[in-house]
């Protein structure tokens, strides 16, 4: 297995290609894997402290290797790079045809450095590289600067395919995305804001050149097993009319939302309460998000505009369905009620390539401080320079305040542009209050629109997650879903890990649970087929076969364990290096210490096993308690000695 990785420095203009070989994969597996150790090394020769808006941060693109191999797991593509606002390792995944395609060109792998002195979109046709003017679509949305790149570059060898930002790229917006083909985002960590300090508009490729598969039979043999299996397993079909909405009414039933600004954690109203509803009046038909999916959860959604009395607002609107979280941080997070404005704020930020977890806990955070007569009138004219009432629910001032931030028209685009914690930091410093007990965060200040203070490991995932505040690091069934049949297969019988009566094998699951979703963001894949049955569809057992066939490289489960955690501890040894200890593996006041009072587990705050959690997850890691960081024994076992070494002249080893 060799791959190939385009070097672009942009100050400098050029373009070069260097070969990826075979050990690097037998280390890093692929995908996030080899991703991180571009990132790594780069920072070896770059100061890792610089200005994540400067010429010196990294900005990867890479795509593993079983994607568009015809295995049907799905493909997602993964953008890797400092964070503009999180000041962190940061990582973020997307779906589409873009990671696809770029596997039919020459290269697998990108790394962009530098800044160019004028916009310029990066054109990748085959082999062939070259940096292109783009003052044309400077100025323009994803959705814009998709369909003119597609006019413009026609559809030879194939149709152009696109990663692009927004406005809110270019404006250097911390919580700026970037979107695969105007349609998937990479939503987290702020990669548009990376490239927009470049001057990096988009990326189109072009490209019809074959895959390398080491075993193309033993990998068609896996595909037909794999579709048998997708075929047979119930879940698929209710995950295929619904995707992630499908957990509107178990969340509702548990008490799992995030409403208000999580004051509550129970959606209000006839509406949004039911993913049925949405199915019945929005949704056309189901389909892949990608080129190589059996399942196919995702589609496509047109408002006539008679459905609701807000619909009519929204008259001809098409985009894809709104997944959970683009629920939760509408329905939830700003109370908005009508599924033909949930659709619509999904549709909105994804075309100004915005995160919407973020940016509905900035706008949350202040409609709850109006709420509680905590500013005036006056503050905020002052905030808007207009009149805004910060009504819940009210879409008017919702889109006004998504275009403050976007294009940092005003005071509250200013502040909150880097999400809700710095937001709230800066503005209680600027009114000379302390607000802080109001914004909803976890690690490196991102945030997350679900409720956590139940669910000791979802709490917990929240501030270790290498990437800040996130579910997917260390997503599971286990807990939320009551799973003893797993709790029993990952932990040899014991059924703890599903009890949440008890602290035990909270922070163990996630650990474990990293170290597997490592392996599929390494792997390509989209992590969902995975979820529908984590106890048979292993990352480290079923998935390493057609990894094996895939690359010639052939794991046992337990090998290819060790490879997840050594991924893992790389993005450690990042954001060690950059400064992060245990004080930073942290949640907000609201969640450590404020009860909810209602769902079926009122009184709950996380500060009844916060601290227990974490030190079991450290003792699961092999990290020092006190401190958070790595020891040498560990990443000694891990074959990281180098990266061993490399902490201690930091100061960033456990001593």
């Amino acid at each position: 297995m060799e791959s190939r990785l385009l070097r672009v420095d942009l100050t400098k203009r050029e373009l070069k290609s260097e070969v990826i070989p075979h050990s690097v994969f037998e280390k890093w597996i692929g995908g996030s894997g080899i991703n991180n150790w571009i990132m790594w090394e780069h920072f070896l020769t770059h100061d890792i402290n610089c200005d994540p808006r400067g010429p010196d941060n990294i900005f990867v693109f890479g795509v593993g290797p079983l994607a568009g191999t015809g295995a049907g797991s799905g493909i997602k593509g993964r953008i890797t790079f400092k964070s503009p606002c999180y000041n962190m390792f940061g990582d973020s995944a997307g779906g589409g045809k873009f990671p696809y395609a770029v596997r039919f060109t020459a290269f697998e792998y990108i790394a962009i450095t530098g800044k160019a002195d004028c916009p310029v979109y990066l054109h990748i046709c085959n082999d062939e590289v070259a940096l292109v003017d783009a003052s044309h679509l400077w100025g323009k949305d994803t959705k814009e600067t998709h369909q003119l790149l597609q006019a413009e570059l026609g559809s030879y060898p194939s149709k152009a395919h696109t990663l692009t930002i927004s406005q809110a790229g270019e404006n250097q917006v911390g919580i700026a995305s970037v979107v695969s083909d105007a349609l998937r985002i990479h939503a987290r960590c702020g990669g548009g804001a990376v490239l927009g300090s470049k001057n990096l508009k988009a990326i189109a490729v072009q490209g019809n050149g074959g895959l390398p598969v080491k075993m193309p039979d033993e990998m068609l043999a896996w595909s037909d097993d794999f579709r048998q299996k997708i075929d047979e397993n119930e879940a698929v079909y209710g995950f295929k009319r619904r995707g992630t909405l499908g957990a509107v009414e178990m969340y509702q039933h548990i008490g799992s939302h995030f409403w208000r600004n999580n004051q509550g954690n129970m959606f209000r109203g006839d509406d949004v309460t039911s993913s049925d509803n949405w199915v019945k009046k929005y949704q056309k038909y189901s389909e892949v998000c990608s080129s190589d999916c059996f399942i196919a959860c995702d589609s496509k959604y047109k408002i006539k505009g008679d459905e609701s009395e807000a619909a009519a607002k929204y008259a001809g609107e098409t985009f894809r369905r709104p997944e959970y979280l683009t629920t939760g941080s509408a329905a939830g997070a700003l109370d908005v009620r009508d599924w033909s404005e949930v659709g619509h704020w999904g549709k909105i930020t994804n075309d100004y390539g915005i995160d919407n977890q973020d940016l509905s806990c900035s706008i949350s955070f202040l409609m709850e401080l109006k709420q509680r007569d905590l500013i005036s009138r006056k503050d905020v004219v002052d905030l808007f320079g207009r009149e805004q009432s910060l009504e819940w629910g009210n879409m008017d001032d919702i889109e006004n305040c998504v275009e403050s931030v976007v294009f940092k028209k005003d005071l509250f685009g200013e502040l909150f542009c880097d999400g809700p914690y710095l937001g709230a930091l800066r503005y209680s410093e600027r009114q000379g209050k302390n607000f802080m007990k109001y914004a909803i965060y976890g690690k490196g200040g991102a945030s997350f629109t679900e409720e956590m203070r139940p669910f000791p490991t979802w709490m917990n995932n929240m501030a270790v997650a290498s990437r800040g505040a996130d579910h997917l690091k260390g997503i599971g069934l286990i807990e939320k879903f009551q799973r003893q049949d797993l709790s029993k297969i990952y932990f040899d019988g014991r059924t703890e890990a599903a009890d949440l009566s008890t602290p035990e094998l909270k922070g163990a699951t996630t650990a474990l649970v990293e170290n597997q979703v490592a392996l599929l963001n390494s792997y390509g894949v989209c992590m969902f087929h995975w979820m529908l049955d984590p106890a048979g569809y292993t990352p480290q057992e079923y998935y390493g076969k057609a990894y094996a066939a895939a690359t010639g490289i052939d794991r046992v489960p337990e090998e290819l364990m060790r490879d997840g955690e050594r991924i893992c501890n790389l993005e450690k040894a990042i954001n060690s290096r950059i400064g992060m200890r245990r004080e930073h593996d942290t949640i907000c006041e609201r969640w450590m210490w404020e009860p909810t009072d209602e769902g079926m587990y009122p009184g709950s705050v996380a500060a009844n096993v916060f601290e227990e959690v974490l030190d079991e997850y450290y003792d699961w890691r092999g990290w020092e308690r006190q401190t958070g960081l790595q020891t040498r024994e560990k990443l000694e076992s891990l074959d990281l000695g180098d990266v061993a070494e490399v902490l201690a002249e930091d100061g960033a080893l456990a001593s």
